[in-house]
This record gives structure tokens, C-alpha cells and sequence, in this order.
């Protein structure tokens, strides 16, 4: 039986008896997958109206060629932009989360989208956004079902050791 591969992030599962002598090297592509799901990575955009992030080989043949920068979860977009950039996180059928930061220069946009789902989520420049995605073609964003507007003041009273009332103004 040959090796497979789980849906997801494509880490390599040995079949028994498989891989005697090195499975060492599948072991450290392995760790290399863990190690970018729980990590953070830069991602420079070229000024294009597209791009496409990978999170993880369509159909790996091997560890080494399933190590892509949509396996990290937390993703700083860079670069300048003359326009919004939809990216692509492919392939469509992964079941993931990101926060992502929108630290480009230039005033625009990028639009997160997935495969050909109708569902986008845009997220300004400057700003940062978690966006889940399902492995059925759409982005949710999970930054907008937690979204609480502005509050014209805020208070914040206690009775334990110190009775104060807090007020801000601030939205």
C-alpha cells in the first residue's frame, strides 16, 4: 500500500512497512507543514489584478513539493498595489482558516475569494480579517460575525476592593 495524504495540508501518512531507511525525510516534511500551520509568514503581491495562494499541493507526489506559503495561518499581504487584488486560495476543496493583514501600500484592496465560489472577502488596506474557509468554494469571515461597531461610551464599573466607574468616549 502506498502513501497517502490527508485532505487538508496534505501531510504524508506512511503506509506500514513503507519508506524502511527513509522515512526520515517524509517525517521532517512533515514537521515542516506542522511547523508553518502554527506560524506566521510576509507574502509580497506584485501589482496584478490576481494572485493565487496555495495552501497545499493539488496532488503531492512527495513532502517536499507540499510546502506552500497558504499553509501558514497568519498571512501579511505586502507590497504596492495601482489596484484591488483578488487572490485565490486554492485548491478549493481544503477546509483552513487565515488572519490575514492587508499591510500593502497604495490604498486598495485585496479580495480573498476561493475557487469559483460567488463569496469574497474584502479586506481594506490597513486592515485584518480571519476568514475561514469551508472546502466547498467559499470564504466566510469570521473577523465580520464578531464585528461589534462602535460604542458611544463605554463603562465599566466595579465593587471588588476598588469602586470606580471607567468612561470612554472613544468609538
Amino acid at each position: 500500500m502506498a502513501s497517502s495524504f490527508t485532505t487538508s495540508f496534505g501531510i504524508e501518512k506512511i503506509a506500514t512497512g513503507e519508506q524502511s531507511g527513509s522515512w526520515g525525510t517524509t517525517t521532517n516534511y512533515n514537521i515542516d507543514i506542522l511547523d508553518r500551520i502554527a506560524s506566521y509568514k510576509s507574502v509580497g503581491l506584485s501589482d496584478a489584478s490576481t494572485a493565487t495562494l496555495t495552501v497545499r499541493a493539488g496532488s503531492p507526489s512527495d513532502g517536499g513539493n507540499n510546502v506552500q506559503d497558504g499553509m501558514y495561518r497568519i498571512i501579511k499581504f505586502t507590497g504596492t498595489l495601482s489596484q484591488n487584488c483578488t487572490i485565490t486560495i486554492a485548491p478549493a476543496t481544503t477546509t483552513s482558516y487565515f488572519v490575514f493583514q492587508n499591510a500593502t501600500s497604495g490604498g486598495y484592496s485585496i479580495i480573498m475569494k476561493r475557487g469559483s465560489g460567488a463569496a469574497t472577502v474584502t479586506i481594506p488596506t490597513t486592515k485584518s480579517n480571519m476568514v475561514y474557509c469551508d472546502g466547498s468554494d467559499e470564504v466566510i469571515s469570521v473577523s465580520a460575525l464578531f464585528e461589534f461597531g462602535s460604542m458611544s461610551s463605554f463603562t465599566l464599573a466595579g465593587t471588588s476592593g476598588v469602586n470606580q466607574t471607567i468612561s470612554d468616549s472613544n468609538t
